[in-house]
């Protein structure tokens, strides 16, 4: 719960300062933290295996055409997701739910 009150503070800074979020989605093993990691110069953990990500990871950066934006690598889909792990994936479906982009990795 405390984590979830953490996430919707930094979502409304984020809006109050009109702030572009990014989140890259894709399904498991794809590439997204390859992505991230490029992008955000950051040292998101990657591995060539199922969820190696299992928490959203988010960084700030500058792109010269549209300023400051916030970008999220997020924990990767799965097909026939049983309905009693979705609570599982609580973080990365609001992070995906409320960003302004999606940038969906098919296979990096």
């Amino acid at each position: 719960e405390t984590l979830n009150k953490q996430r919707t503070v930094r979502r409304r800074a984020r809006t109050k300062r009109d702030v572009l979020s990014i989140s890259i989605v894709g399904y498991t093993n794809a590439g997204k933290s390859t992505l991230f990691n490029s992008l955000a110069h950051a040292k998101a953990y990657e591995a060539d295996q199922l969820f190696a990500t299992l928490d959203t990871t988010t960084r700030r950066l500058w792109l010269p055409e549209a300023g400051p934006v916030v970008v999220s690598d997020t924990v990767g889909f799965i097909r026939s997701l049983p309905h009693s792990l979705i609570v599982a994936f609580r973080a990365t479906l609001e992070e995906t739910v409320r960003a302004d982009l999606l940038l969906h990795v098919v296979d990096a």
